[in-house]
């Protein structure tokens, strides 16, 4: 039998959408061999993991509004956008309880894709343990600009979507013939060059590969959409995608929209799913 991959893209509070394709996932018991997740993608996959089902919705949603969550109270006090303090420790240790237990017994291979701010390139970790490793899923979802890099053993790591946005190669190269991959834009969505890279070149001015990244970002996100299109007219890569355009910015707080995206999600994995068991069950 072939080992079954899962990709998960980032995309901010887009990533209400992947909460709602892993929900269904788990109505059906349903887990691959191993998954890679990027940003919002690395966050959901604990959830998953750890089948904690409506977890990743609710952690997105229920503290949106407070000032510790997603606010510019939180980027004028600590730095950062995001109250990474709160969302990665108190929410998970105290507000709503992550089960560790779970996750350590899940027999999933599970890597979080950060970017190395020195050398611009991706940096992939291993989460063995979710309590000890959660600073580099912390890292995957520092966004620049709104947020610190996370140092750890001599590494300053971001967002990952920097580094390697949708980590196909990365999985191929590891072993994974099959990949489920569960993108947060539509079909037709190419990203365009980032107009804030004056701004971003000022900040990271001692980071010049980093910048560089930044800079091609664009460039690599296309190309690897077209591989894609390609893996999956081949048979080795299923993807599921928003149906429609998303219209939803990465830092959203209207939680109908976010609701409605989230059922979208549900939704499409639900409408796919004897599709994509017969992709994984064919030769």
């Amino acid at each position: 039998m072939k080992k079954l991959g899962m990709v998960l893209e980032g995309g901010g509070m887009r990533g209400v959408y992947t909460a709602g394709v892993l929900d269904f996932f788990m109505d059906q018991d349903f887990y691959p061999d191993g998954i890679v997740g990027v940003s919002a993608g690395a966050c959901h996959a604990t959830s998953y993991i750890s089948k904690q089902k409506g977890r990743n919705y609710r952690v997105n949603t229920a503290y949106l509004k407070g000032k510790d969550y997603l606010s510019l109270h939180s980027l004028i006090k600590k730095g950062s956008l995001f109250g990474m303090d709160f969302i990665f420790h108190k929410i998970p240790e105290e507000l709503d309880p992550f089960d560790y237990e779970t996750y350590a017994k899940a027999n999933i291979d599970f890597i979080s894709v950060s970017t190395d701010m020195e050398s611009g390139e991706p940096y992939y970790h291993i989460i063995q343990d979710a309590k000890r490793d959660i600073d580099y899923i912390m890292a995957s979802s520092s966004l620049p600009l709104l947020s610190p890099p996370v140092e750890r053993n001599g590494r300053k790591l971001m967002d990952g979507g920097v580094g390697d946005s949708i980590p196909i190669d990365f999985m191929r190269k590891r072993g994974y013939e099959k990949n489920i991959v569960v993108l947060t834009q539509y079909s037709g969505y190419r990203k365009g060059k980032n107009n804030l890279m004056p701004l971003i070149r000022h900040q990271y001015k001692d980071y010049p590969l980093f910048v560089k990244a930044m800079e091609e970002r664009h460039i690599h996100y296309n190309r690897t959409l077209n591989k894609l299109k390609k893996l999956e007219q081949e048979g080795s890569v299923f993807i599921i995608r928003p149906s429609k355009p998303v219209t939803i910015s990465r830092l959203e707080k209207n939680l109908d929209k976010l609701y409605e995206l989230y059922q979208e999600g549900y939704q499409d994995a639900q409408n796919q799913y004897d599709s994509m068991m017969k992709f994984i069950n064919e030769n």
